[in-house]
Order: C-alpha cells, then structure tokens, then sequence
C-alpha cells in the first residue's frame, strides 16, 4: 500500500515538474470565442501546444484591447489581426507576420433582397455601415471605387455590430463576415445580397498570426513550436469539423451561438482558408505586395519600403543553439572533391562541377554564407601535411561514423554485356559472378541475401568495364548515374544497364572525429531541403552525355538594366492637374484589378457576364450573331495533386498566353474559374468559331509543358440563338464541353 502511495506520488511530481517546464505565452485574439480561432482551441484541447513545451493562455478581444501595442510590449506574445497589419509595419511597428489562416478575407458587404441594391452603383446616396477604421474595409472600399462609385456619393455610417440594424433597415448595407451574418439571415428566411471584395479583384488576408520582431529574434525555437502547434491544431479543426464544434460550443461560447450556426461558419471558414488545396497559413509575398500597393493607391500609407525577411516569418529559416552559431561563425568549412567522378563531381573548363558540388552550394545557400571547394590530393599523405583550420569535409557513399543523414539517394543498377537479357532480381543469376564497387556494406548485404550468386568486391567502374569485357564477371553493380555516365562518356556500345535494383546508395557528407561538431548543424540544414529541391539536383545528372557548350553567359551577365528618371520641377499651378491625373492612375487601377484574374492576367468571371450582357443586348438590336467557346484543361486536378499547385497555376498561365496570342483582335477571352475559359467571339457562327477552337486544340496538345505530360483541353462551342440569356448561353457551352469530355476529351463539339 505505501509502494502505491510512494509511487502516485513521484507521478503527480513528475507531472508537476513537466507543467512547471512550460513556457507560459498569451494569445490575443481580435474578437470574441467562435470558429474564427478553432485551430488555437483545438492546439490546446489536444495538447499540441503543451507536446512543443507551451501553456497557452487564449485571451477574448476588450474594448480596451490594442492588439499592435499589447504584443510589441509583451502584454501578448502572439495575437491575430487583419492585412492592415501591413500598413503597421509600413509605419514603424515592429511586428511580424506568422501565418494568414484565411486566404480570402470573410469580410464582405450585404444588403437585403428587397431594398433593390443589386450592384455597387446601387449604393449611391444609401446608407453602408462599415468600421471607422479605413486600413480594416479598405478591401470593401476598394472594391467600391474600383465601380466608378465614389465615397462621396455614399452616406457611410458606424458600424453598430448589430445585425437587426440591417434586419429593421436602419442601413442599407453592412459589413459582414460570410462565415456569420449570412446564416443568421437565412434561418429569418430574409433574402439578401453578397458583394464580395474577392470577387471583384480585391483579395485580402484574414486571420492573420502575427508576433513582435523581437519575439521572433529572441525566441525564435518558439516562435517554430508555437507555429508548428497552430498549424496542427488547425489541421485537426478543419478536419474533425463537428468534433471541433462541439468543443466550441461546451467550452468557448461566450456568444451563446447555436451548434448548427458554428458548423455553418466552420464550413465556410475551411474554403477561405483553402485547406483541401494545402495553403492553410501561406502568406505569399506577391500577395503582400498587392495588399500593399492598394493601401498606397488608397492613401492609406505613404512608405513602401517593406522588409520581407523580418516582417514575413520563414518557418524554413534554420534555427541554431548559440554554441552553433558560434561555431559557424568561427570556422571556415571546405569541401574536398575528386575532379573526375563523373557526374559527382568533375573538372569541366578548370571548374569543378558535378551533384557534389550543386548540393554543397544548396546547404551554403541554405546557410546563407558561402563555402569552399578543393580538389582532394591523390596522394592522402600530401593532405594530412596541409595545416589549415578549415573544417573538411567530403561527401561518401558508405555509412561512416561521423555521417550526416542522407541529403539524398540515389538508386543501384546493373550493367552487363549487351547480349544479356533484361534483369529485374538477382535470383534469376545463379552461380553467376557479379562484382560490386566500392562498397562493403552493400557487398556483405548482397553476400547474406543472395546466397546463390557469386559477387566479387572491386575498387572502380573502370575495373568492373575491364572484367565484363573479358566475361570475368557477368554484371557489374553501382549506383545508376556513375554507370550510365561512365558506358556513354566511354563509348561502350557493347555494355548497357540491364536492370535497376530496390537498394539505393546514400549521399551523405563525413568528415573526422575531432570535427565532429559540424554534423549535427549541417544535419539541421539538411532538414531544412525539401524534396523538390533534391529532385531537381538528381535530375539534373540523369543526363545521359556531356558535351562541351560554348559559354556566352557574358551577353546577358554584363547587360544592367539603366532606369533614368527624370524629375520635372512642378509649378503651383500644375499641382491640381497632377493630383487629378494621380486620382485617375488610382482609379483605373482599381478598375483593372476589378476586372482581371490576378493570376493569369485575363479578364475575370465577373467581367465576361457584363460583355455578354451588353453582347447579347447589341446582337439583338443589329441582328448580327456571336459565338462562344467554353475551354476546361482535361485532367487538371491530376496535374495539381501529383505535380503541385505552383505547376498548375504555370499551366494555367501557359494556356492563357496561347489563347491570348492565337485568337483574332476582336475576340474576347478570360478565365472562367478553376481551369475553364471562355472566348467570346463577335460576328462569328459556330462553325468558323469550332476552326478556332480547332487550333487552339492542337496547340495546346503540341505545346511542352516542361512535366512529362501531355497537357490537353476539351472545348464546347455554342452560337447565340433568338431570346438566348447570358446563362442559356453559358450553360450549352458548358454542356457541349462535357459531352467532349465524356467521349475522350481533347476535342470540340457544338451544340
């Protein structure tokens, strides 16, 4: 009995002890407990922030709370915000941006149905409730003005944080999230009206994690944890929706909100977020910059000198001990290579080249300093002689005691003669002699699994050639690049690579044991290098030949761009005309990003509708006709989820600049959403518009796409008809698109 009292105890002490560890953070968030924050309920609920060493305090937003200022001085050491965060840091505050939950902002403008306001013009001289504060609505601003509607024709008003203002008609339009007010709506069975910023060009930010430089500088291991938990806790939010409501409701209710309604705004909340297309907390500085140069359009700001690398949290940035960093700093590191291991490294032009070389600039690159190479001495006495205090090190192929983990492998094959047939196991070789290069563990490996085959260990591929060439032995074992490289760069038309094997060889880099230190540093970088990288590097030396290639590099390395920019002295009298004209840039602007798809630069959804409008309305006043041809990339959801969403928008863009340059100038072309498009086609009848469709069809086929992969398209082409609307239009487009579609794709077809 006392054994079990002796042993609960040291467990409650153990358990004391561990919560005592924790490091104790507070999380500000900027409104009160929803959906909104799941993912940071969830972190804590499942324990993710207390596994990464962290007691999290989650703290409802106050009236007296300042986000910006209670995390700068610590009152908060992490809290959530809006891309007005941007214009913060334009302005000084030193703060950065960690992860922006919600890819699309959920602030939209909504009106009732039956007040008649069906587009932005009808919001001249009515009543809009926004925020007082600019920087938060600037998207809903934006999206105004970039309609011809100035803000002077619009009576605004506070923003009341009450829905039965909108309900009673107290305002003609307010500021809403998509994830709440909409529900509250339709379960009164009140009609309205969406206007979202996103759809109209204008597409911000929301949810923003952000934290103090400082806390970024000082902490950095955990800012990583804190970050690595969110992102976790999200991923099971998202994922366990119901689950994740129910905690939300029993828990974090102070809005007493229904269970259904918290279910409705997580849905939502998961498509802003753009969880299932995997860019759940991205923040893409393209993106940032956009934002940015809308504030300065808007008048907003007046900095723009924005610097990314302290404002944008890079959870790739490697993160050392100060014994590491010193060490880095304090030491000088080289790389020892052998200059004719063809495709490791190489002698090319007295320049040292080679998968050795290109993957020790990636870890310098990574490291952001830059590293030696040399030329390893033929003679190892020569090398033990030279004093240096550089740390060597050089890159092998064995397992050896002070290793680094895999950078990256590289699969095994075996040559043989060419009369030898194809071989895909080694079973098959009885009693035959196959010799393996250089390397004992796989030698002794092979020995213990293949008790049958014969294999004889040599030192070089050179060797191995000379034995296969006298029927010595009868396959020849190595790592594919070298074989490959080593049959053609010699001419060996009678020796061929005859099968692959299922092992694979490391590569790693090793050095000595009093310079051991470096090991687990250079292990951190080689975290840090994602398959992409890696894959790139080992496709790089699947060449089969080099050839020398004269270099005229200098052409373009030696071209500066020269901007010139010449300031005119701008008298009293012309300053109006300027501000004017400057009014008018921001304008258009506005307008074209309204108007276009950020990504392919095409006219956007919203844009084609009102031409087909005014189409429509001009082809039956002048009895003339018009075409339409309905574009879909066949299989393009397979491009995204096994090649990457970056390939895919590159295709999509790719496509976009065929059609564009292919189609006549009057013909008007945009993209539809996802990887549909649309041509529209004046003065054209369905049969000249499928000759076009035709063409495009063969150049897209034809087209390299650079991904191994035919890319091709399936298009639906349909001629107005008498009393035809824009969705009747659309819609038979769309329907003679998927009969393409379900009869083999990478056709045409009217209807």
């Amino acid at each position: 009995m006392k054994l079990k009292k002796v042993i609960l105890l040291l467990i409650i002490l153990y358990s004391h002890s561990f919560c005592q560890n924790l490091q104790k953070v507070n999380l500000q968030l900027d409104w009160l407990h929803q959906f909104q924050f799941a993912g940071y309920y969830m972190a804590k609920e499942k324990g993710f922030y207390k596994q990464n060493g962290l007691d999290v305090n989650i703290k409802e937003f106050t009236s007296q709370t300042n986000l910006i200022d209670d995390t700068i001085k610590n009152k908060a050491t992490y809290a959530i915000g809006k891309s007005s965060l941007i214009i913060e840091r334009l302005k000084g505050k030193e703060i950065s941006l960690l992860a922006a939950i919600y890819q699309n902002s959920p602030m939209v403008l909504i009106t009732r149905k039956d007040t008649g306001i069906n587009n932005i013009e009808d919001l001249i001289n009515k009543k809009v409730m926004l925020t007082n504060d600019a920087r938060d609505t600037a998207n809903i601003i934006s999206m105004i003005k970039s309609q011809g509607v100035k803000s002077n024709k619009i009576n605004f008003i506070p923003h009341s944080f009450n829905l039965d203002d909108l309900i009673n008609k107290n305002t003609d339009a307010m500021a809403c999230y998509l994830s709440n007010e909409p529900y509250i709506l339709a379960e009164k069975n009140i009609e309205y009206n969406i206007f979202n910023p996103a759809n109209y060009g204008f597409d911000f930010y929301g949810g923003i994690l952000f934290t103090s430089t400082n806390e970024l500088k000082t902490n950095p291991n955990r800012v990583k944890n804190f970050f690595d938990a969110t992102i976790k806790g999200w991923t099971y939010a998202f994922e366990n929706i119901e689950e994740t409501a129910n905690v939300i409701f029993d828990n974090y209710n102070t809005q007493n909100k229904t269970l259904e309604s918290i279910i409705y705004e997580a849905r939502v909340l998961k498509k802003l977020s753009k969880f299932e297309e995997g860019l759940l907390g991205n923040i893409n500085i393209e993106k940032i910059d956009e934002i940015k140069r809308l504030y300065l359009l808007l008048e907003l700001t007046k900095n723009s000198k924005l610097d990314v690398d302290t404002f944008i949290y890079d959870k790739n940035r490697i993160l050392f001990n100060d014994y590491e960093k010193n060490f880095i700093k304090n030491n000088s590191f080289t790389l020892l290579v052998n200059d004719s291991n063809i495709p490791f490294s190489f002698n090319k032009k007295n320049k040292i080249e080679g998968l050795e070389i290109d993957f020790w600039n990636l870890i310098a690159q990574k490291l952001n300093t830059n590293f030696n190479i040399s030329e390893k001495p033929k003679n190892e006495e020569i090398l033990k002689n030279i004093k240096t205090f550089d740390i060597k090190l050089e890159f092998n192929y064995k397992n050896k005691e002070f290793s680094t983990k895999p950078l990256s492998k590289v699969k095994l094959a075996i040559a043989t003669m060419n009369d030898k047939n194809y071989i895909s196991d080694l079973n098959v070789l009885k009693n035959e002699t196959i010799a393996v290069i250089n390397n004992s563990f796989l030698f002794e490996k092979l020995k213990t699994e293949y008790l049958e085959v014969k294999f004889v260990h040599i030192k070089s591929i050179k060797e191995g050639v000379q034995l296969l060439e006298r029927n010595a032995i009868f396959g020849l074992i190595d790592n594919v690049l070298s074989l490959s490289h080593t049959i053609i760069q010699n001419n060996y038309n009678n020796i061929k690579i005859a099968g692959t094997l299922d092992y694979k060889t490391n590569i790693r880099l090793s050095t000595i044991e009093k310079n051991k230190d470096v090991i687990p540093i250079l292990n951190k970088i080689i975290d840090k290098i994602n398959e992409d990288e890696k894959r790139n590097i080992i496709n790089k030396y699947q060449l089969i030949v080099y050839q020398e290639v004269k270099d005229y590099s200098w052409l373009y390395k030696y071209v500066i761009p020269l901007l010139i920019v010449i300031l005119f002295t701008i008298y009293i009298n012309n300053k109006m005309r300027k501000e004017i004209k400057k009014r008018k840039i921001a304008e258009n602007t506005l307008l074209d990003y309204a108007n276009k798809d950020s990504l392919t630069k095409v006219i956007n959804r919203r844009k084609i509708e009102k031409i087909l409008s005014n189409l429509i309305k001009r082809t039956k006043e002048h009895d003339s006709i018009f075409s339409i041809i309905f574009i879909d990339i066949d299989d393009f959801k397979s491009i995204n989820d096994t090649l990457g969403h970056l390939t895919g928008d590159k295709i999509l863009v790719q496509v976009s600049k065929i059609v564009s340059s292919h189609i006549r100038k009057d013909d008007v072309f945009g993209r539809w959403g996802g990887e549909e498009f649309i041509i529209i086609l004046p003065n054209t009848s369905a049969l000249d518009a499928k000759k076009s469709a035709n063409h495009l069809k063969e150049l897209i086929e034809n087209k390299n796409f650079g991904i191994n992969r035919k890319v091709t398209a399936s298009f639906g082409i349909t001629q107005f008809i008498e009393n035809d609307t824009k969705k009747d239009l659309v819609l038979r487009a769309d329907e003679a698109m998927y009969y393409v579609k379900k009869n083999g794709k990478n056709n045409t077809k009217i209807l």
